[in-house]
């Protein structure tokens, strides 16, 4: 038997309607809070540490003689790594000087024969000078003595003996200008040699270089990773031999949904955990927002046209781009490169 008055009923009929659109109320306002946090305060779960890397290779080939470190050790920026068997280019670098003091030696040569070329030419011109002087002194003579002869003031012989002189100088005016000519044109130029004395030094600095190289050193502070080799390998030129991971400084790289791109600047404050202890919050700043991404919806190949699939997605998906976060003064023990982080920017215990 329902014992229950009129009048209760419409009370508890909206007294649930109350209760529901409270409950529909309090579920909206979570919801606009929760999203509100993330256009305001993004985070990503999906973090992950990392640093700067410089793959260690020598620039000459050769076997490795000596191996200095070991995988997963720390080294200093100026250590000596390893060393590729330097006797090929010792000998490369003696062959080179021999080169250089074999032109330097052919160019004093040339120096030498150069002054006495030019020597030569001096008196050659020398020797022009003389005989042009010969012939106007015969062409005077010859001048003066015509009349004479004409006259019977003096032998015909005598005039005839100029004539002779005369014709003997302009012959040796013509001999002492080829000679001086061609005494002008032998002298030449240091140009060849000097050049062979630069090529040869050239090619000196070029095989000291590669000597240097057969020492490889640290070229920044860091840890050793995959070395897998040791002393006794044959190495080609640029051939990397491991991976040197720099710890000078240390980032968080968070993919961000690009919605949430908008509430981002550099120099924002972030609070990052890693997975290696999510109890240690790292404080860290926003270094800077990545340009760009590929994307998958289509393909760019050269010279042809874009790739489009055919397909359409309904339901579109935001594209992340990746945050790069700089750690201040990270502990040692928390972080290794490529281990999972969680970042919250401009919120968490590092951003008040």
């Amino acid at each position: 038997m329902n014992t229950e008055s009129p009048s209760q009923s419409p009370l508890k009929k909206y007294t649930g309607v109350f209760v529901a659109l409270i409950s529909i109320a309090a579920a909206t306002a979570v919801t606009l809070y929760v999203a509100s946090r993330d256009d305001n305060y993004p985070t990503s779960d999906s973090a992950a540490i990392a640093a700067e890397v410089v793959h260690v290779a020598a620039v000459v080939g050769g076997r490795m003689t000596e191996l200095h470190v070991v995988i997963n050790q720390h080294v200093n920026k100026g250590d000596l790594l390893y060393v590729i068997d330097p006797e090929p280019y010792q000998l490369a670098v003696r062959q080179a000087e021999a080169s250089v003091a074999l032109s330097k030696a052919s160019l004093a040569d040339q120096q030498r024969m150069l002054a006495v070329r030019q020597a030569q030419a001096a008196i050659a011109h020398d020797q022009l000078n003389r005989a042009e002087k010969n012939n106007a002194l015969a062409d005077r003579t010859t001048a003066r003595l015509e009349p004479l002869a004409k006259r019977a003031f003096i032998p015909w012989q005598q005039y005839d003996q100029a004539r002779v002189t005369q014709n003997d100088t302009n012959i040796s005016v013509i001999q002492a200008r080829k000679q001086s000519e061609a005494s002008d044109v032998a002298i030449g130029n240091l140009d060849t040699p000097t050049a062979a004395v630069a090529v040869n030094e050239a090619a000196l600095a070029q095989a000291r270089y590669q000597l240097r190289q057969t020492r490889i050193y640290a070229p920044e502070s860091g840890y050793i990773t995959s070395l897998t080799v040791k002393a006794g390998e044959v190495l080609a030129p640029s051939q990397v031999l491991f991976t040197l991971i720099v710890d000078d400084q240390w980032y968080a790289i968070a993919n961000i949904r690009e919605l949430y791109l908008r509430a981002i600047k550099p120099g924002d404050c972030a609070t990052v955990y890693s997975m290696i202890d999510r109890s240690v919050p790292l404080e860290g700043r926003v270094a800077s927002i990545g340009w760009g991404v590929m994307s998958g919806d289509g393909i760019d190949l050269s010279r042809s046209l874009p790739y489009i699939p055919r397909q359409m997605d309904w339901v579109h998906v935001a594209q992340r781009f990746p945050v790069r976060i700089k750690l201040v003064n990270p502990p040692s023990l928390l972080i290794r490169m490529g281990a999972t982080a969680s970042v919250e920017i401009r919120h968490g215990s590092s951003c008040h």
